[in-house]
């Protein structure tokens, strides 16, 4: 088994492990439990894989907050409205193909009216009643168009539909549309600003914190080259400086949470974290597509994340 990562993180296994079977709600044992969903667009498929092996240890209701954007929120809702397994396949059976994906579709790579217009809504879909009466609080990290600043928001907050919700956090402007209009603001992936709410879930008084990454353990996000900083300055700030500083120190943020997370920085005092990340055997990309590698990074989420929690893999055909 490989080592687990983050800040003692064998203590925080411990005490989410606990909650098998309970509900946060009325746990009643003085923690209070994080689940952190990276998403990614298709490198979502890991952490999805992730939620399976979660839902399998008893662990859906565990949670007193899970911090999710992108496509990990999409799979934070399916996971919480306890459809994880019933979910992973929307990777390498739907949404694998031209329809969703198009690199000649320029301006709209990735489709979000398919992905929630036809998959989410109707060919897997997710039992939004029950994800909004979790007893586990869903919050969802979305960025605002005009400023840049990352927001949280509360999925189970009724003024937004939780699939709108779900739709901002995953509108890439560099992808997809430039922006999603939710309520009075106009939002873009919460990847941009915020795409590992680490330090949102200490300074909530999270005492014990599980991360599902989709990257490996020693990524180290880049500062955003010259073309890519054009193309956001073009596409997105339009004339916004605030804006396009803010595009300039994505890596910044996402670094400053890793760091956290992996336990390369120190959390407040009796934190604990664990994190777990695709192996160096797999490869992830934003818009990867091929189906059998699709199925054997779910799969990977899967094992990782069982092993983490001292289960066989066996006990999930495929995993």
């Amino acid at each position: 088994m490989t080592a687990l990562l983050g800040t003692r993180p064998e203590a925080a296994i411990a005490n989410i492990r606990a909650r098998s079977g309970k509900s946060a709600r009325d746990a009643g044992d003085g923690r209070k439990l994080a689940l952190i969903v990276e998403g990614g667009a298709m490198r979502g498929v890991f952490s999805c894989g992730g939620g399976v092996a979660l839902e399998a240890l008893g662990l859906t209701q565990a949670f007193d907050e899970v911090y999710a954007c992108s496509s990990g929120a999409i799979n934070a809702a399916y996971f919480l409205a306890g459809q994880a397994a019933y979910s992973v396949s929307i990777y390498y059976d739907e949404v694998n193909n031209r329809q969703f994906i198009n690199p000649l579709r320029i301006g709209n790579i990735l489709n979000m009216d398919f992905l929630f217009g036809e998959v989410i809504a109707k060919r897997k879909p997710l039992d939004v009643a029950r994800a909004l009466s979790s007893p586990s609080r869903l919050r969802i990290s979305i960025t605002d168009a005009r400023t840049g600043a990352g927001i949280l928001i509360d999925g189970q907050d009724r003024r937004y539909a939780l699939l709108d919700s779900l739709r901002a956090s995953a509108t890439h402007p560099l992808l997809s549309e430039r922006s999603r209009r939710l309520g009075d603001r106009d939002c873009f992936d919460g990847g941009f600003a915020n795409p590992l709410p680490v330090k949102d879930a200490l300074e909530s008084g999270c005492t014990d914190v599980l991360a599902l990454f989709t990257r490996n353990s020693d990524y180290v996000d880049p500062r955003p080259g010259f073309l890519l900083r054009e193309l956001f300055r073009w596409r997105c700030a339009r004339g916004n400086a605030v804006l396009a500083r803010a595009g300039e120190d994505i890596h910044v943020r996402e670094n400053e949470a890793r760091d956290l997370a992996l336990g390369r920085s120190a959390p407040p005092s009796g934190v604990n974290i664990v994190a777990i990340c695709p192996p160096d055997t797999t490869r992830l990309a934003r818009t990867m597509t091929d189906r059998t590698a699709l199925k054997i990074a779910a799969a990977a989420g899967t094992r990782e994340t069982l092993l983490a929690f001292g289960a066989e893999p066996s006990r999930l055909s495929g995993a």
